[in-house]
């Protein structure tokens, strides 16, 4: 399939609330846009899954005083035991840091 269309052509898709929840939530969890997702599984070969971009950690070499604050101000708001927070938190700031 060539890459260089001269007009995009248009699909729509109905989908209910619910489905382009769950649709946007696959998005996110391999950061690419829904339209992404979707183009990815559209065109890609029987259950074959959406491309999910791989993210390079960053070492800092001060120490946990970030993931440690982070974790702190979680668990000042919401009640999720530390444990489960430190691997979700790290993601998020290697994905914050990650140069793109």
């Amino acid at each position: 399939m060539s890459e260089s269309r001269t007009h995009p052509i248009r699909i729509d898709v109905r989908v209910t609330e619910q489905e382009r929840e769950f649709l946007n939530t696959q998005a996110i969890q391999r950061g690419i846009t829904r339209q992404e997702l979707l183009r990815a599984r559209v065109l890609s070969e029987a259950n074959q899954p959406a491309p999910v971009p791989e993210i390079k950690p960053v070492h800092y070499s001060k120490g946990r005083a970030s993931i440690d604050r982070a974790i702190a101000a979680v668990n000042r708001r919401y009640s999720i035991p530390s444990k489960q927070l430190e691997p979700l938190i790290c993601t998020v700031i290697c994905a914050l840091n990650e140069k793109a």
